[in-house]
């Protein structure tokens, strides 16, 4: 009986130890928003590295800025869980269509030629993104 009882003690623990080690953690609403303020801030950093492509520019260094620009994105989506009130679906659409402009360019394509429509598209993102940060009212 108090074997049972050591036992069923320790499987008490062990459950109240797991549940509090799962247990959700929330954020508050201010913190929340902040993350996504930050989140816009680093994508329009990173997006503003597009319009410095120039006919100097390599294919490998658009494609680690894109690679950046994703991650970016990727930052944006998941802050914004956490605030229902961020609109950042302007920002997901204008991040979508600088992806597809890059994305069908012909590989005959030079950067330079280039470098107008990647600029044109990135401009959009940075014009949704400080949308979206008025919006959150993001310092």
């Amino acid at each position: 009986m108090g074997k049972l009882l050591s036992v069923a003690v320790v499987l008490c623990l062990v459950i109240v130890i797991v549940a509090g080690c799962t247990a959700p953690t929330t954020v508050s609403a201010p913190d929340a928003q902040a993350a996504v303020c930050t989140a816009l801030a680093t994508l329009k950093t990173t997006t503003a590295k597009l319009g410095t492509v120039t006919a100097d520019t390599t294919i490998e260094e658009v494609q680690t800025i894109q690679k950046e620009i994703d991650a970016a994105v990727e930052g944006i989506k998941t802050a914004a869980k956490a605030v229902p009130a961020a609109k950042i679906d302007s920002v997901t659409a204008a991040f979508d269509n600088l992806k597809s402009t890059i994305a069908t360019m012909p590989s005959s394509t030079t950067l330079g030629d280039a470098s107008a429509a990647i600029a044109t598209a990135a401009q959009g993102v940075e014009t949704a993104i400080q949308e979206a940060q008025t919006t959150l009212s993001c310092k």
